[in-house]
């Protein structure tokens, strides 16, 4: 047996599948096309997944990243949940799990707290400093789901999963001003 990635396209490039070889070489060519046809709809199928489906109503924004740094951020950070998030809360998802320390600090106001448990960081720096680039490079975060909506601002219940193992879930509160993070608190659960 033989591993290979998925091909074509590299819609997947770190997914992983198993190949016999022998048993590929005797099976006839049209079972082998049925099998490239399955193995390319379990890859487009797994895509849609990945990136969560929008409703037609969730057209993009039509601001520029410069403008509002969530406007560009993908919804594939929470798969089914992207049309119930916000897309500041959603940006930070997705910088979070993007490992994107720089792009998670720009999300917020320059004079932005972010209270973590029970550590405050104020401001954009020291948000990016003292939180973003020590957190983003240990954990991932999956939404489960949005617990409150308020005109300024969203509740999401997440869970934390850090890569070195001891998931726990937490609230992230979120608090937006000017099209940015004005203030994130973040609890545990």
């Amino acid at each position: 047996m033989v591993a290979g990635s998925i091909p074509a396209g590299g819609a997947f490039p770190s997914a992983r599948f198993r190949i016999d070889l022998h048993t590929m070489r005797t099976i006839s060519a049209s079972a082998q096309r049925r099998s490239r046809i399955l193995i390319s709809a379990f890859g487009i199928g797994a895509l849609i997944a990945v990136t969560g489906c929008t409703s037609s109503n969730d057209s993009p924004s039509t601001t520029t990243s410069a403008e509002s740094p969530a406007a560009s951020s993908p919804a594939s950070a929470v798969p089914g949940l992207a049309t119930a998030m916000e897309p500041l809360p959603r940006a930070f998802v997705a910088a979070w799990n993007n490992r994107d320390a720089e792009a998670m600090a720009a999300l917020f106001t320059d004079d932005a707290v972010l209270i973590d448990a029970d550590r405050r960081f104020e401001g954009r720096e020291q948000i990016r400093t003292g939180f973003a680039e020590p957190e983003v490079a240990g954990y991932t975060v999956q939404v489960l789901e949005v617990t409150d909506r308020r005109p300024d601002g969203q509740r999401l219940l997440v869970q934390v999963n850090r890569d070195s193992g001891g998931d726990f879930r937490a609230t992230f509160d979120f608090t937006v001003a000017s099209d940015r993070i004005a203030r994130a608190d973040l609890q545990y659960a």
